[in-house]
């Protein structure tokens, strides 16, 4: 095995003539092709070190692998400098989670004494045996505020256990009379209780990464903390948390003791899951279909095997720089092994079937080689630039794990090149390659490539029996197109019968809500919230706002310092219901409030700042679509300014701005990206054909599977969400590969022979058979979404699975027809231009 590299000629015998009679070698396009030609040699010559340096590489970036972390928080979806994180982030800073987990347990007899002890149980064995908890409440610990003799008593509801039915009456009286329980902890037809349940609102190395905290211990600097921020809990501890409850109510959940499990993390858990679960299932079935596909085509072992070998070290290379850049998985990265896979192995197949048609002709393995890549590897550049163009536009996304997607997709293109470039050309030579001798191929033939030099033959001939119908195909597509809608319900990706699904839909019936609309209230000064005009200006503005919810969202609770306020007011006056109200002075506000956080109880720290200037007023309302929160959140925005003017700054935050913001963004991302892939792809294919004209008609077969898909998604009443807004500037980017390699080709053979028909069929015989199995690989690959647990990636890969179908087609038909009748068009202006004996000559 030779380590260096030989850059001498080589044998004369395979060398590309260095200069033709019609000067084709002073064209860019020749000196590139020619370069690759050179290129295929050179790979040769040193095949041994070029198969070296590809597997120390890829060993490298491999070792990253066991590092790998996946994100699917609602706040990673946006930038971290958006300024809707950026407000969270000092939220929780004060106030710590507000996306905390609900754990509703349904039943018939809530005041029963067995059903007490059982939910006893449930709550220790939670506090005992789920990590990463700062606080589990429940009708257990409820809080009682009272007042004996001028004393304030803050206590547990069950602080005492009733041995009575008397005592039970009296707790179900109390539970039942209390506004704070209602909703919150006790559902208004008492069939349902929720346990609340607080995770950590940041990380914790020592317990969950002790290597990690071993490795950072000593090397923080103040510094460091102050421009790192704080570390938030991670998702692996956020997994451990739902995964700790999973298997508690294992051993609770019963007919007469339902369980139903809610919250943020929670759908983050279920996603994760179904991220894994698909993985397993996709990867396994997308190599085997490669492998029949590669099976079919090539009928020979080298043919399934070399092409699999570079996609699968390039995909693995690609995940581990993700790693090592620092980038977490995501629900938007899940789609990239197979987006890889599937585009990496279309890449192979055109070098890998050029070289196999060559050595049916009788070429040297060292010229099939290098004349397959000095005839294809300006195309598979081409095909390689535009199809990271077009994944590269969502790097203008507003949303995070979208524009991760945008850099990672990108390397990942161009990885799958160089490896094309480098590994298979070292593979094909290292490896035994005879000429086939027998069949189809044996003949010089590959499958179905009749067929499809017929259909290239018809539409050349015929263009408007081809571009009649597709017209009015287009214009029903247009109709459909013009109906879509946008969506942002994370909900919805779960089929209804999902565990996850049905218990989000419970416990929004029953407990009002499990997403929250945070107002922050800032007074300016610090004991501002002692002024009894502030406090009736929060209580005036809760009840507004509750008002202004209409269907889809209802305001199923409101918490503030009120809530201390009047308990302790009416505690302090002899528990009279009256005087459930705000005291009528600043000194009596002040003075009660004392009393409440001298009784030993800190339940005043979730609900204001230490100096009394900043209250939050929590709204829980049902997870719905994030389409319905824009113009709600605009009229509360209005509401409170008009209600609090300059006497209080007022923010907006919690998790529905998060996912009002994501749909926002979600519409400036798709506009950019589909912009973005246009304006560049469509110079580049002019620049690849040499024509302003040809690269303009070139970019109608591209925009049909566009189209075709967005009339389809316009026609079922699909929405465009985080994920189906991926589709188009994706399908731009690898409906284009096809459309190069038949351009490129045709663009060759149209100027060599100046035949348009002959000029297609050569296009067909040598290219055709490449481009039917690539987008049989694209179609099938994308399929394998199908298979996913949730409904938006199965709607992705449908999706893509169909606009490839609708690529190939538009490249065999349409391209064939649109360039008949352009070239018919352009000749017959041409003619009209000449002197009439010059035409009469013609």
């Amino acid at each position: 095995m030779t380590m260096g590299f030989d850059w001498s000629d080589g044998s004369s015998e395979g060398m590309m003539e260095t200069a033709s009679a019609d000067g084709s070698e002073r064209n860019w396009r020749s000196r590139i092709e020619n370069g690759f030609e050179r290129w295929g040699y050179f790979i040769y010559r040193n095949r041994w070190s070029a198969l070296a340096i590809s597997v120390l590489v890829t060993g490298w970036l491999m070792s990253y692998l066991p590092a790998l972390t996946i994100d699917n928080s609602i706040e990673s979806l946006l930038l971290p400098d958006d300024p809707a994180v950026v407000l969270y982030d000092e939220f929780r800073e004060q106030f710590g989670r507000d996306d905390k987990i609900i754990l509703a347990v349904e039943t018939p007899a809530l005041f029963d004494r067995d059903f007490l002890e059982r939910l006893r149980e449930l709550h220790e064995a939670i506090e005992a045996e789920v990590p990463y908890l700062e606080e589990v409440e429940s009708l257990l610990n409820a809080r009682v505020t009272r007042g004996e003799e001028r004393e304030l008593i803050v206590e547990e509801l069950f602080e005492r256990w009733p041995e009575t039915d008397e005592d039970l009456e009296r707790i179900r009286d109390y539970v039942m009379s209390n506004p704070l329980y209602r909703n919150v902890l006790v559902s208004t037809d008492a069939r349902m209780t929720a346990i609340t349940i607080t995770p950590n609102t940041y990380t914790s190395y020592g317990a969950a990464e002790p290597e990690m905290a071993d490795l950072l211990a000593g090397f923080e600097t103040a510094e460091d903390v102050e421009t790192s921020g704080p570390a938030y809990l991670s998702d692996v501890e956020g997994d451990a948390v739902v995964a700790g409850l999973l298997r508690v109510i294992e051993r609770f959940d019963a007919p007469d003791f339902e369980l139903h499990l809610a919250g943020s993390l929670v759908m983050i858990y279920r996603m994760n899951q179904a991220i894994t679960r698909d993985f397993m299932i996709s990867m396994p079935a997308t190599l085997v279909i490669m492998c029949i596909v590669l099976a079919v085509l090539f009928r020979r072992v080298g043919g399934v095997v070399l092409p699999l070998m570079v996609v699968v070290l390039s995909l693995v290379a690609t995940i581990g720089l993700m790693v090592a850049i620092g980038m977490p998985g995501s629900s938007a990265a899940q789609i990239l092994p197979i987006f890889l896979l599937t585009v990496g192995v279309c890449d192979a197949v055109h070098i890998l079937t050029i070289v196999y048609r060559l050595r049916m002709n009788g070429e040297s393995k060292a010229d099939a080689i290098a004349h397959a890549l000095g005839h294809s590897g300006l195309a598979v550049l081409m095909t390689s630039l535009t199809t990271a163009v077009g994944m590269g536009s969502f790097i203008l996304a507003e949303m995070a794990s979208i524009m991760q997607l945008g850099i990672l997709a990108p390397i990942g293109v161009f990885l799958a090149f160089v490896y094309t470039m480098v590994l298979l050309p070292a593979l094909i030579a290292i490896f035994p390659l005879p000429p086939p001798r027998t069949g189809q191929m044996g003949k010089g033939r590959y499958p179905f490539e009749g067929a499809l030099v017929a259909a290239g033959t018809f539409a050349a001939r015929s263009p408007f029996r081809i571009l009649l119908p597709a017209s009015l195909i287009t214009v029903l597509a247009v109709l459909g197109a013009l109906q879509t809608t946008f969506s942002h319900d994370g909900l919805s990706w779960f089929p209804e019968d999902d565990p996850v699904h049905a218990d989000f839909m419970a416990i929004d019936q029953h407990l009002g809500g499990s997403i929250s609309l945070e107002v922050v209230i800032d007074t300016l000064e610090p004991g501002g919230l002692y002024e009894p005009e502030m406090l009736a200006r929060i209580e005036r503005v809760a009840w507004e706002i509750q008002n202004l919810a209409a269907d889809p969202i209802v305001i199923g609770k409101t918490i503030s310092i009120l809530d201390v306020v009047r308990e302790t007011h009416q505690a302090l006056n002899e528990n009279r219901p009256e005087m459930w109200r705000i005291p009528p002075t600043r000194e009596a506000i002040a003075q009660e409030l004392l009393l409440f956080e001298n009784s030993g109880s800190d339940d005043t720290e979730k609900l204001v700042d230490s100096e009394f200037r900043i209250a939050r007023l929590n709204l829980r309302v049902p997870f719905c679509d994030a389409l319905v929160f824009p113009p709600f959140l605009e009229q509360v925005s209005e509401l409170v300014e008009k209600r609090f003017g300059d006497t209080a700054e007022i923010k907006l935050t919690g998790l529905m701005m998060l996912l009002s913001q994501i749909f926002d963004s979600l519409i400036r991302s798709m506009l950019r990206s589909y912009a973005f892939a246009l304006l560049v792809i469509t110079p580049l294919m002019m620049l690849l054909l040499g024509s302003v004209r040809r690269g303009l008609v070139s970019m109608i077969p591209n925009l049909l599977p566009v189209v075709a898909v967005l009339g389809v998604m316009g026609w079922l009443g699909i929405p465009l969400d985080s994920t189906t807004m991926m589709v188009g500037a994706m399908v731009i980017g690898i409906a284009v590969d096809d459309t190069i390699h038949f351009m490129h080709k045709f663009h060759r053979y149209f100027e060599e022979t100046g035949d348009l028909e002959a000029a297609v069929r050569e296009t067909m015989r040598t290219t055709g058979s490449a481009l039917l199995f690539t987008s049989l690989v694209l179609v099938l690959g994308f399929s394998v979404f199908g298979l996913s647990e949730m409904t938006n990636i199965r709607i992705f890969g449908l999706l893509c699975a169909f606009a490839a179908a609708v690529a190939f087609v538009a490249d065999i038909l349409v391209a064939p027809a649109l360039l008949a009748t352009v070239e018919k068009i352009r000749l017959r202006s041409t003619r009209a231009r000449l002197p009439m004996g010059a035409r009469l000559a013609r």
